[in-house]
């Protein structure tokens, strides 16, 4: 099961994100909805985090695919990302981008790890830590790292999908 696919169904109760043209950053071959364009690492660098068969289809491969979207300003009305924004220690320039490509009115919407839950389910509850990690969150810090870019946040919270859950739902619309 993909971290996605966790939270698909709290995604489901919000069909109105995911109308238009949109983007999974990082879907790691499992989109969050079919028709959102996929973005993620060059072939051999997924095959290292991802165990996916070689079926899948991801429009853009890119070291740099989240940092540096093949897209024009302010044309996508949706840019979703899972479990990945936590892999940068400095969120501003990637929000920044991500920010860029949405039109006005557009959803941003993202999950990441809680820093305290998480640390507590590698330490109590057998979650694998993640090297990878450079800066996980807290609620309130997306709307605190988004507030001066133009995003308006309309949830900032915990999943809570299970009592072991360890991370947080932000989704913001684009003045």
């Amino acid at each position: 099961m993909s971290e996605v696919d966790k939270y698909r169904h709290l995604l489901e109760r919000h069909p109105r994100l995911f109308i238009g043209n949109g983007i999974d950053i990082g879907s790691g071959g499992d989109p969050v909805v079919p028709w959102a364009i996929q973005i993620d690492l060059p072939e051999v660098l997924f095959q290292i985090y991802n165990q996916r068969s070689p079926g899948y289809s991801i429009q853009f491969r890119s070291v740099t695919a989240a940092t540096d979207l093949p897209f024009k300003d302010s044309v996508l009305d949706f840019v979703f990302s899972s479990h990945l924004l936590e892999d940068f220690l400095d969120w501003k320039p990637v929000l920044a981008e991500w920010i860029r490509v949405l039109k006005p009115d557009g959803y941003l919407i993202i999950i990441i790890p809680d820093r305290e839950r998480f640390l507590y389910a590698t330490q109590h509850l057998g979650q694998l830590p993640n090297d990878a990690h450079r800066h996980e969150g807290h609620v309130g810090e997306l709307t605190e790292a988004t507030a001066a870019m133009g995003i308006l946040p309309r949830i900032d919270a915990f999943t809570d999908v299970s009592p072991h859950d360890y991370s947080i739902l932000f989704i913001g619309q684009k003045q």
